[in-house]
């Protein structure tokens, strides 16, 4: 279920650096010449690179599968609720807040557990106020220049959470991606 109580993220991460993975900075579980080697896909490494780009940014991690201290956010399938862990925890500055956390989950739309881990990041959103942005992201092409770009689907936006509830199928799903996604690139 939703805790309540406030993420604690460890001092010391014991999972996600990986020696054959690709050199990453401002990881927020950096080494002390501030790199992280993790192992991300393509679609992931440019999610990061895109949020590094931010004027906000502050600093990432990567949110690992199954970890003690890992983000799971419950969702139903086949009536059965599963853990889902987003693959992005980002910093950012707020001017208000001081800093805020925004979750990032690129997921492309032939998975199919699309719907219902949209769901559940859309009802996690709406019980934890604390969170920024909540974003599950595809790569589409861009119509003109054939080059692939991220579609953002942002569920801290009241509008979309309360579409995503009436939502019963991936067609819908996907007319809500067209509808409401935006480019933040």
């Amino acid at each position: 279920a939703v805790s309540k109580i406030n993420l604690f993220l460890p001092e010391i991460a014991n999972k996600g650096s990986n020696e054959d993975g690709k050199k990453y900075f401002q990881h927020l579980y950096a080494d002390m010449d501030g790199v992280s080697k993790i192992k991300l896909n393509t679609w992931e490494s440019d999610t990061i690179e895109l949020e590094r780009l931010r004027p906000d940014f502050v600093c990432w991690v990567r949110n690992p599968v199954k970890a003690s201290w890992a983000l799971t956010i419950p969702y139903i399938l086949n009536n059965e609720t599963k853990p889902m862990y987003p693959d992005f925890l980002v910093i950012r500055s707020d001017e208000r807040l001081g800093y805020v956390m925004d979750i990032l989950e690129p997921h492309g739309d032939q998975y199919k557990d699309s719907l219902a881990k949209a769901k559940g990041l859309a009802e996690y959103a709406n019980a934890e106020e604390k969170i920024g942005r909540v974003q599950m992201i595809r790569q589409v092409k861009d119509k003109i220049t054939g080059e692939k770009k991220y579609l953002r689907l942002d569920f801290s936006k009241g509008e979309i959470r309360d579409k995503i509830r009436q939502i019963m199928t991936t067609d819908e799903f996907d007319h809500l991606f067209d509808e409401f996604g935006t480019f933040e690139d």
